[in-house]
């Protein structure tokens, strides 16, 4: 339930609402040591699954396939790649703002890149690098903004993009995913949400 958000959200945010999920999960280690904060170098038991490989089906026929781990490293996969009829598509990482999109719509594999560094919320703004990676001065961070445009959506009676229903189903396919690991038995998502609309 920590990262899971950013990336679940994009998803639903390109491409509608989820209707069923399907999950298996691991706990890789029985122990873990503490690496950052006041507690680090304590070792604790890991009571929890810490790897899910997940199959996720939408509303308009989509099926994305989702690898989630606390057990991982390093990796050099992008983390959203999305592939499509027409085309592919490479996301940056939803957990920070900005970064290129990548697309492809040319049968000999030619990847065009869309920057996003001149829009308003790709702009990198981080001037100093604390150690953690969604800190460092190669991105863009606009943590509050969806905050500011529900304030601004409510104050003057516009729909915002960070609604309600948009977390609940997000929190429904987290749960749901949890439901599916551990039963191993498909869920149905039981809630909708509107997808967004980026028009302005």
């Amino acid at each position: 339930m920590d990262m899971g958000p950013y990336y679940l959200t994009a998803l639903v945010n390109l491409l509608g609402p989820a209707k069923r999920v399907h999950g298996i999960s691991t706990k890789v280690f029985e122990k873990r040591i503490i690496g950052i904060g006041p507690k680090k170098d304590q070792e604790f038991t890991v009571e929890c699954p810490t790897s899910y490989l997940v199959n996720l089906e939408f509303h308009n026929q989509a099926l994305i396939q989702i690898t989630l781990s606390f057990d991982v490293v390093a990796h050099q996969r992008n983390h959203i790649e999305l592939y499509g009829d027409k085309g592919s598509m490479i996301v940056p990482d939803p957990n920070m703002f900005g970064g290129s999109v990548m697309t492809c719509t040319d049968d000999n594999g030619l990847w065009e890149e869309h920057k996003t560094d001149e829009l308003p919320l790709g702009k990198i703004n981080i001037t100093s690098h604390s150690g953690r990676a969604n800190e460092s001065p190669t991105n863009a961070n606009y943590r509050g903004v969806g905050l500011a445009e529900m304030a601004y959506g409510i104050e003057h009676g516009l729909k915002h993009r960070c609604s309600g229903e948009l977390s609940l189903h997000v929190l429904d396919i987290i749960k749901s995913t949890m439901k599916a690991a551990d039963t191993q038995t498909p869920q149905d998502i039981n809630t909708t949400c509107q997808k967004a609309d980026f028009s302005l």
